[in-house]
Formats: C-alpha cells, structure tokens, sequence
C-alpha cells in the first residue's frame, strides 16, 4: 500500500514539458486518477488513468470505458496492443492484510475483461509492458536504490520464461512504462530531483533488443546491457506510435487548484522528436 500511494503522489505532481511538432491529440473527458500508459492498434488509442480505461478515436473522442473503481483491488497500469485485444498490467492491492500479486488483464475491443493472468514473478507493480519477438514483456518497479531494473518475459499466454537484469542504473521505483521503438526498448521513469543522495532528472533508458540474449531455460539470467539514457525525457506517463510518429503521453490537471480528492485528470499525446536522442546516445547507463 505504502509503494502504491508513493506512485500515486509521485505521478500526480509529474510536469511535462516537451518539444512537440504537429498535432496534438486530447483524450476527451475527465478522471478520478492520472494517467498511467497508453497504446494504440493504429485505429484507435487506448489510455490507462489508474481505474480507469478509455476507448478513443484517433481525434481522442471516447468510444468506450472500463471503471475498475477500487485503485487498490486494480491499479491499471501501462498498455499494449496484441491481436484485436488489448493487455493491461495491473497492481493487485491488498486483500485482509495479504497482497496477492501482479497480474495482466486481456479486455477485448470493447473494453470487457476477457481473462486475468497472475504474475507472481513480478517483484512489484505492472508497469512496463509490452509484446514483440513472439512474447510478452514485463517491467515493474525495482527495490529502493537498486542499480538494475528487471525485465521479465512471458509465453503469449502468460507462462513465466525468464527475468533478466538491465545494467539501467538506479531508477526512481523503477519503470512505469515501456515501448519497443523500431529495434529499441525505451524504458520511461520518474525522476528523483529532490534525493539528496542520488538525484536524477526524470529519465528514459534504451536497450537495444538485439543485443538480449536468446532465451535457453537452463540458462542463468544475463545481464542486459543499456545502450544510454535520454535525460529530461519524460515518458513516465505512456508513450507510443501513431502513423510514423513517436508520441509522449502528458498528464493534464484539469483542477490544480481544488484540494488533492477533487483533482480531475485528462492527458494528451504530443508528437516528439526521440531519433535525434537516440542518435546522441552516449553509451551505457551510470
């Protein structure tokens, strides 16, 4: 519960400022919580706000919902797009003291639950997730100043394969969101201005997926290299494509100045230009 409303506090006071080029797209409405992850099947976008799910157009006119309603039985994370359906990590909460893991939840197009996968392996929140390479990949958040994040991968029907170590560096709580971009992981995290010992902007690392290891189930887990951070980058929130381009999520407070129960959350994607990041990457991650 204590890591749950540290993410809570952490993702509302999140402030986006990005470069953007061409058209924006708002997600129509308001909500209870802010935003989590977002995806796309190219014809319509999807957006995670905690409890909530909303089904939009690509002009961010809402075409259906899913209400969760208890944050703490179904803490809806990052997004993503698999075959008509769509895949959501998910923060089970506490039941009578006892928190009975992380899970993964496949909604068809109308957003009605089809199935919920445990993931016990998780070490806490579904943050990341994505599908690529004939799996699914899971990131969440990692132990206080721990130098590594973990990336877990799963059969298509949830079946724990492997976790590996990313050589990421120390990361606020770990990943909250994570996006295959052509051959690249992108990695989105909070940042720790205000640690006195270890401070970070808000950040993005990259991994380069030809360079994991293939998997062999008798194996130990390697070590995944990271290919560099892109600093100042905030893609904590959701990230994606659309039509060729590379989108940021940004929260927007509709009610900042109304005490914190009131606050009333939208968000919206802005196009940003990340190749020219990723082309002055140094190397590596400290």
């Amino acid at each position: 519960m204590k890591i749950g409303l540290l993410l809570f506090s952490i993702g509302s006071a999140v402030v986006a400022c990005v470069a953007s080029a061409g058209p924006e797209i708002v997600c129509s409405g308001d909500y209870p919580y802010h935003p989590q992850g977002v995806a796309t099947d190219g014809k319509d976008i999807y957006w995670s706000f905690t409890t909530v799910l909303v089904k939009t157009d690509l002009s961010g006119k809402v075409l259906a919902t899913f209400d969760e309603k208890d944050k703490w039985m179904g803490h809806i994370g990052d997004l993503c797009c698999k075959d008509g359906h769509l895949f959501a990590g998910v923060n089970r909460g506490f039941e009578k003291g006892i928190r009975p893991g992380d899970e993964v939840w496949e909604l068809d197009a109308e957003l009605k639950v089809v199935k919920k996968y445990p993931t016990p392996e998780m070490i806490w929140c579904n943050n990341g997730l994505e599908w690529f390479g004939g799996s699914f990949w899971l990131v969440s958040a990692a132990p206080d100043r721990c130098i590594y994040n973990f990336l877990f991968e799963y059969t298509p029907d949830f079946k724990f394969k492997r976790c590996m170590p990313i050589k990421s560096g120390w990361t606020y709580v770990g990943v909250q969101t994570v996006l295959l971009y052509g051959d690249k992981l992108l990695f989105g995290c909070y940042g720790a201005g205000n640690d006195a010992e270890m401070p970070h902007p808000l950040t993005t690392f990259v991994v380069d997926t030809k360079k994991l290891p293939p998997y062999k189930a008798s194996d130990h887990p390697p070590l995944v290299p990271c290919e560099g951070r892109i600093d100042r980058m905030n893609a904590s929130c959701g990230m994606l494509t659309l039509n060729g381009r590379f989108m940021l999520l940004v929260s927007i407070n509709k009610c900042p100045k109304e005490p914190r129960p009131k606050w009333r959350w939208t968000a919206k994607l802005v196009p940003y230009d990340v190749d020219a990041k990723l082309g002055k990457l140094e190397g590596g991650c400290k």
